[in-house]
C-alpha cells in the first residue's frame, strides 16, 4: 500500500466544534438575523453563488475592528484531541494542512497554534486594521478540489500520497481523489463517499482508524 504522506483536515466542525465560522462571527455581532441567515437561505436556494454569498457577509461586518473579529476567533476552541493528533501525525512525518471554506482569521490561528505546514481559506480584508467589507474567495462551497491541487503542488504530491478528513459536502468530493477519506461526525450521505467513517468528540477517534491502515503502522514513530 502506498504510504500516506500528507493530511489534509476540514476546519469547521473537524478541528474547532463551531461548524460554520461565517455563522458565529454573525451571532456574536449580532448580524445574523439581519444579514446571515438571509444570505445563507439565498445562496442554499441557488438565488446567489458563494462569491456573493461570501461579499454579503463580509459586507455585514464593514467597519469592524480586527482586534473585535481576533477577540471573537479566539474565543473559538479546538476540538479536543487535536493538538495530540496533529503531533502524533507530524511524528509520523506527514505533512499537514488546512483546508476550509471559512476563513483565514481562524485558520491561520489554528495552523500556528497546531504546527500545520498551510492553511488555505477564504481571506476577510482588513485595511487600517478595520474589516473592509471585502472578501477574496479562495475557497468557495464546491471549490475544495481546487484546493487539493493547490496543496498537492505546494507539498510536490498528487492525491494518491494524501488523507483528507473532513465533516462535510463540500470534503465528500475530495474522498474518491486521495489515498484515504476519513468522514469525520459526518451526515450520511457524505460518510457513505468515505473511505472511512468515525464519530466522536475528540480528534483522536481519526487516528484509531488510521491505525488499521498498513501505512499508518509502516510509518508511525511511537
Amino acid at each position: 500500500m502506498v504510504p500516506v504522506k500528507a493530511v489534509i483536515f476540514d476546519l469547521d466542525g473537524t478541528l474547532t466544534p463551531v461548524r460554520s465560522i461565517w455563522q458565529y462571527i454573525h451571532e456574536e455581532l449580532g448580524t445574523w438575523e439581519s444579514h446571515g441567515r438571509h444570505s445563507l437561505q439565498a445562496f442554499l436556494e441557488g438565488e446567489i453563488d458563494y462569491q456573493e454569498f461570501a461579499r454579503r457577509d463580509a459586507a455585514a461586518w464593514a467597519g469592524v475592528s480586527r482586534q473585535r473579529i481576533e477577540e471573537l476567533v479566539e474565543r473559538i476552541p479546538l476540538r479536543p484531541g487535536t493538538r495530540e493528533t496533529v503531533a502524533t501525525l507530524r511524528r509520523a512525518g506527514c505533512r499537514l494542512a488546512i483546508l476550509s471554506s471559512g476563513l483565514d482569521v481562524l485558520a491561520e490561528r489554528v495552523q500556528k497554534i497546531c504546527g500545520f505546514d498551510l492553511a488555505l481559506a477564504n481571506h476577510l480584508v482588513f485595511r487600517n486594521d478595520v474589516v473592509t467589507g471585502e472578501v477574496e474567495v479562495k475557497v468557495g462551497w464546491h471549490g475544495k478540489p481546487e484546493g487539493l491541487q493547490y496543496i498537492c503542488r505546494c507539498f510536490g504530491m498528487n492525491p494518491g500520497e494524501i488523507a483528507v478528513v473532513g465533516d462535510g459536502v463540500g470534503d465528500a468530493p475530495l474522498f474518491p481523489l486521495v489515498k484515504l477519506g476519513v468522514a469525520f461526525n459526518a451526515p450520511p450521505e457524505v460518510a457513505a463517499r468515505a473511505h472511512l467513517a468515525v464519530e466522536g468528540d475528540d480528534l483522536r477517534v481519526v487516528l484509531d482508524a488510521f491505525q488499521a491502515c498498513r501505512w499508518w503502522e509502516e510509518r508511525v514513530v511511537r
